[in-house]
């Protein structure tokens, strides 16, 4: 009978999301656009974000999902598209902690 062989694996893991890949370059460029990661300012890590997807929350002016300067902004109430994409480096973002 064959004997299995043990391989030991080394994966490099996002510190804001936990995804995994076997490149080291490839997870170091996806640190820089991971949408929880809070140095890219991006709704999922602002405080306005609503996580359970009934409405951004954000102030006038927000463009989530936004892809160009003609996109609506979101204001109060709006639904979240089944497309949505986070916004990175939002002028509007403020951090979780900054609670007043």
């Amino acid at each position: 009978m064959t004997q299995l062989i043990a391989v030991a694996v080394t994966r490099h893991q996002c510190p804001h999301c936990r995804r995994t890949w076997a490149k080291k370059k490839a997870a170091a460029a996806h640190i820089d656009r991971c949408w929880k990661n809070p140095a890219n300012r991006t709704c999922k890590t602002c405080k306005h974000f609503d996580p359970g997807g009934d409405a951004c929350g954000c102030e006038p002016g927000c463009n989530w999902g936004s892809s160009g300067p003609d996109m609506p902004s979101c204001g109060a109430g709006r639904a979240l598209p089944d497309d949505y994409k986070p916004v990175a480096h939002c002028p509007l973002w403020t951090a979780l902690t900054d609670l007043a």
